[in-house]
């Protein structure tokens, strides 16, 4: 039977972690190889992870990059054929595992990507976000990744190499452009196979992130298509930084992301 592996990069996340531990154990998936990286954490996180050790395969406690870095290293470790990796913020939805393994087992086998839809999370709110990596959406710079329904064959890793950690929070886009630019086979899922928690990194803040992120935009945009879009979409991610940026800090961490969740209906 196909091994599939799932890596779960965690840094004090004690809050979340059994949530999403739960949520891939709860697949009931035979053969599983379970990856927990942790970054050294200084909360109750290592607590957890020793909670649940007799059911993980491997646990790598080590200081990293960021985190690519922290998945870059269980992707090094992975055995399995497909790697998953979710975040100690999002968590599984029921079935996902058995969805993703019928769909490779139906596809050529040969540096796939396997992807599906996803919920956004904030208490006790749910809204759909779908997932598009067709080739137009590449072509048009339109693709939306779901990063944690996103499944690799651990063959395309080893042909096109594992993300580039000079990016901190772009990575995964120029992962998946390299793929889809290296003839990679992505292959949709139309169910929500995960649910992306708000609140987490992709939640933060602050004027040298926003910076830092505007330049990544523009550098990975640069790499794949024409300076002129990457200039456009550049100024439209600052634009919405800065302004998300406003909102967080006059109205707070929680109606901030209330009103982000609306937002996020709307698409």
């Amino acid at each position: 039977m196909t091994k599939i592996t799932i890596i779960t990069p965690v840094l004090n996340a004690e809050k979340t972690l059994q949530k999403t531990i739960d949520s891939v154990l709860d697949q009931n998936f035979e053969n599983l190889e379970y990856i927990i990286v942790d970054g050294i954490s200084t909360d109750g996180t290592h607590d957890i992870i020793e909670l649940n050790k007799k059911y993980l395969s491997k646990v790598i406690i080590a200081k990293d990059k960021n985190l690519y870095d922290a998945m870059n290293k269980g992707i090094k470790s992975a055995q399995g054929e497909l790697i998953g990796i979710i975040n100690a913020d999002d968590y599984y939805n029921d079935e996902a595992l058995s969805l993703v393994l019928k769909t490779y087992k139906l596809s050529s086998k040969i540096d796939i990507v396997i992807y599906g839809d996803m919920y956004n999370e904030y208490k006790k709110t749910r809204v759909l976000s779908k997932g598009n990596l067709s080739s137009y959406a590449f072509k048009n710079g339109k693709f939306q990744i779901n990063h944690p329904t996103v499944f690799v064959s651990k063959s395309l890793y080893s042909r096109i190499g594992f993300f580039n950690i000079k990016y901190t929070s772009g990575a995964d886009r120029d992962f998946l452009l390299r793929a889809y630019h290296n003839n990679a086979n992505f292959l949709k899922i139309t169910r929500p196979l995960a649910t992306f928690r708000l609140g987490g990194f992709t939640s933060s803040y602050g004027l040298k992130l926003i910076i830092n992120r505007t330049k990544e935009e523009f550098k990975i945009n640069k790499k794949y298509y024409t300076k002129w879009y990457a200039i456009k979409k550049s100024l439209q991610q600052l634009y919405r930084m800065l302004r998300n940026f406003l909102l967080y800090y006059i109205l707070g961490h929680n109606s901030f992301l209330k009103i982000r969740i609306k937002w996020l209906d709307k698409k």
